[in-house]
C-alpha cells in the first residue's frame, strides 16, 4: 500500500513537471529581458506582496516583508491576501511578522476574492485591512482531519507494525482507530490553537471577545458582513491599500497623485505558483502512505 502511494505520488510528479511547469519556466526564462531590481521605484512607489492560494509555508512571505521594509524606495507595503488559510505555524509566522514589521512602515492589506481562515489571520496584524462587498472572509477556526486505512489495509491484507516510545506517539496513525484518549488530546490540541486565533482577531481588531464568539464558529463571512463586523475597515481595492499607506506615512496623496505599484515577485509568480502545487500534491500523496502525525490548519472548509 505505502509502495503504492509513493509510485503515485512520483509518477504525477513527474508527468506535471515535464508537461506543464517546464514549458512554462522554459518560458518564463527566455522572457526575462531585464533583472528583476526595484528600477524605476519612486517617492510614489508602494511594494504589493502577493499571498496567492494555500498557506503551506512562509519562506517567501517573510523574505518579501524583510526585503521590501529595509528597501528606501518604497513608502510601505500591500500585502495583497488571496488564500483560503491553510497550516497553523506559517499562518502564525507571517502574521507576527506583519504585527513587528508595521511599526517601520505600514502594511495594509487588501483582500482578494477569499481572504478565509488563514488568510483573515495573516490580515488582522496589518495597519489596516481593506475588502470588497463579496469577498469571501472569516472562517475562524481549526480543523484537523486523519484519514483511516483500516478497512482499505484489511481487503488488501496489509498490517502495519508499530514501535513507539510512548503511548501518544503516534498519533493519527492512520492504520488503526483512534482511541478516545487521543482524540481528547488532538482536541485540546485545536481548541489551543482556535483560541489563539481568537485572541488575534479581539487584539488586531479591536473587537470584545464576547462579540468574537457569536461569530468565530467557522461561518465564512461576505465583506459586507465583515464591514460591518469590524475585521476590515472598509471596502478599496489594491490601490485605495496604497493610498492609505502614505496616509499612514504621514504623507498624503494629493488628488492628482497616484501610487506606483511595484511588484517584486511578479515575473516568476504563475511558475512559483505550480511548483507549489505540483509539490503539494506529491506530499499529500507521499504523507497520505505514513503513518505520520495529524496537521491542524486554519483552513477554509
Amino acid at each position: 500500500m505505502r509502495a503504492y502511494f509513493l509510485w503515485l505520488a512520483k509518477f504525477i510528479t513527474i508527468v506535471v513537471l515535464l508537461v506543464v511547469v517546464l514549458p512554462l519556466l522554459l518560458s518564463a526564462i527566455a522572457a526575462v529581458v531585464d533583472n528583476t531590481s526595484d528600477s524605476g521605484s519612486s517617492h510614489l512607489s508602494v511594494a504589493v506582496i502577493e499571498m496567492n492560494g494555500m498557506i503551506t509555508d512562509s519562506k517567501e512571505t517573510l523574505e518579501q516583508l524583510h526585503k521590501q521594509i529595509s528597501n528606501d524606495k518604497v513608502k510601505g507595503i500591500v500585502l495583497r491576501v488571496d488564500s483560503p488559510g491553510g497550516a497553523v505555524g506559517p499562518s502564525q509566522e507571517i502574521f507576527s511578522a506583519v504585527q513587528r514589521l508595521k511599526k517601520e512602515k505600514p502594511i495594509v492589506v487588501s483582500m482578494g476574492s477569499v481572504a478565509a481562515s488563514g488568510g483573515l489571520y495573516v490580515s488582522l496584524a496589518a495597519s489596516k485591512i481593506y475588502c470588497q462587498p463579496g469577498t469571501i472572509t472569516g472562517s475562524i477556526g481549526v480543523i484537523l482531519q486523519v484519514p483511516n486505512f483500516t478497512k482499505i489495509a484489511s481487503q488488501v491484507g496489509v498490517e502495519m507494525v508499530t514501535v513507539k516510545s510512548g503511548k501518544l506517539k503516534d498519533v493519527g496513525n492512520t492504520f488503526r482507530p483512534m482511541t478516545d484518549e487521543e482524540r481528547e488530546f488532538l482536541q485540546g490540541t485545536v481548541n489551543e490553537s482556535y483560541t489563539a486565533f481568537v485572541q488575534a482577531v479581539v487584539d488586531g481588531r479591536g473587537i470584545p471577545r464576547e462579540k468574537v464568539l457569536q461569530f468565530a464558529d467557522g461561518r465564512i463571512i461576505l465583506g459586507s458582513k465583515a464591514v460591518e463586523l469590524g475585521l476590515v475597515d472598509g471596502f478599496g481595492d489594491v490601490y485605495d491599500a496604497a493610498r492609505t499607506v502614505f496616509e499612514l506615512a504621514g504623507t498624503p496623496l494629493k488628488e492628482t497623485e497616484h501610487p506606483k505599484l511595484i511588484y517584486p515577485a511578479e515575473k516568476f509568480a504563475e511558475v512559483k505558483r505550480l511548483l507549489g502545487t505540483v509539490s503539494s500534491i506529491g506530499s499529500m500523496l507521499s504523507e497520505a502512505s505514513h503513518a505520520s502525525a495529524p496537521r491542524m490548519q486554519y483552513l477554509m472548509n
